[in-house]
């Protein structure tokens, strides 16, 4: 479910993407007058993408690895391979979610503002912390219900 409503927001999110350049487009080559917050709403719209539609690939196991060393590996070195990984994966996660949770908290406390805009800045930092938070949690799921499944068919 996590993982449907985070591709839901992301595919939303670049859906406006799209109006917005269009309206954008529009406003600039054929009434001279382009939108002044475009860029700014765009970009952040972008992030909100990215670190929405991870929990999904996360979920999946969609996201890039290289996996040439590990086919040669017999079935229980590549099962500890990949438990070594999503441990790591959720350990780096965390860390870097601690970061961003003081970079969001120090936005919010200066209501730092973006220019064009004027909106404050803390949320769309907060989408970065929520999908560090999202890679961790969804590679822990996907680490106990594999893990469980592997085990009932051995």
């Amino acid at each position: 479910m996590v993982a449907y409503v985070s591709t839901f927001i992301a595919g939303i999110a670049l859906g406006s993407i799209v109006v917005i350049n269009g309206m954008n487009v529009i406003g600039r080559y054929f009434f001279s007058c382009p939108i002044s917050w475009a860029e700014e709403s765009m970009l952040y719209l972008m992030v909100l993408v990215v670190f929405s539609a991870v929990a999904a690939v996360t979920w999946k196991g969609a996201h890039i690895r290289i996996e040439l060393l590990l086919d040669m590996f017999p079935a229980k070195a590549r099962r500890i391979a990949a438990a070594t990984s999503a441990a790591l994966t959720i350990v780096i996660s965390l860390v870097v979610a601690v970061s961003s949770l003081d970079v969001v908290s120090q936005l919010l406390a200066f209501d730092q503002r973006s220019d064009a805009m004027e909106f404050p800045v803390w949320i769309p930092q907060s989408a970065v912390l929520v999908g560090l938070l999202l890679i961790a949690a969804m590679t822990a799921l996907r680490l106990i219900v594999f893990e469980a499944n592997a085990g009932d068919r051995s």
